[in-house]
């Protein structure tokens, strides 16, 4: 089975685990932080590649983009995107920072990302493991500034099967901060390959 054959009642079983890992996230999260942080997952659909670069609008944007590769019994991608302005800002939240602090991406500031993108990743990761009592690891992460349609092009450019190109999840992902009463979205683009897409719905019962 393609990603894009897929119907409603299985995004709601992968949504289901994607709900389970953002409450693994927050908590990461909020005992790393030291405060209190809400995540969310609004929503889960099928995107074609074409249209994943206008989720944040009609203008492609810059992003800052973390990648972890998985492996195990399921492989494929996941990459973390934020634009530029909303990573600034949730940077400065990180870093303790005043708000506008932030205006570019050293080595500290992109360290930082990468340890928000690894969280969430493991946390989702994780949470699939074990609702789909799957053996899943994440790899480290790497960051990329760019404009959204490179970075999908780089990162697809990776799968040798086209049709695993074709689309993926997009997870959009809310994270508030209480004590700043900020809340930033994001958007999670989960990429199995084909194989282990399958392996998923089976083990959801849907195949």
């Amino acid at each position: 089975m393609r990603i894009k054959d897929l119907n409603k009642l299985h995004l709601d079983g992968i949504k289901e685990a994607a709900n389970i890992g953002s409450g693994h996230a927050a908590t990461a999260l909020s005992q790393m932080m030291g405060k209190s942080i809400m995540v969310s997952v609004p929503e889960v659909k099928v995107m074609k590649l074409e249209e994943v670069p206008y989720i944040f609008g009609e203008k492609t944007p810059i992003v800052a983009a973390i990648l972890t590769n998985f492996f195990g019994d399921i492989t494929g991608r996941n990459l973390l995107v934020f634009p530029e302005d909303k990573a600034r800002l949730l940077v400065d939240i990180l870093l303790a920072k005043n708000p506008g602090e932030t205006v570019g991406f050293g080595e500290m500031e992109i360290s930082s990302l990468k340890e928000i993108a690894n969280i969430v990743s493991s946390s989702y990761l994780s949470a699939l493991s074990e609702f789909l009592k799957i053996m899943v690891l994440p790899s480290v992460p790497s960051f990329t500034l760019d404009d959204l349609s490179a970075v999908l092009s780089s990162v697809y450019l990776q799968f040798t099967d086209e049709d695993d190109r074709e689309y993926a999840f997009c997870v959009e992902t809310s994270f508030y901060f209480t004590e700043e009463a900020v809340k930033l979205e994001g958007y999670l683009l989960m990429i199995p390959d084909k194989m282990g897409l399958e392996r998923m719905l089976k083990s959801l019962g849907l195949l």
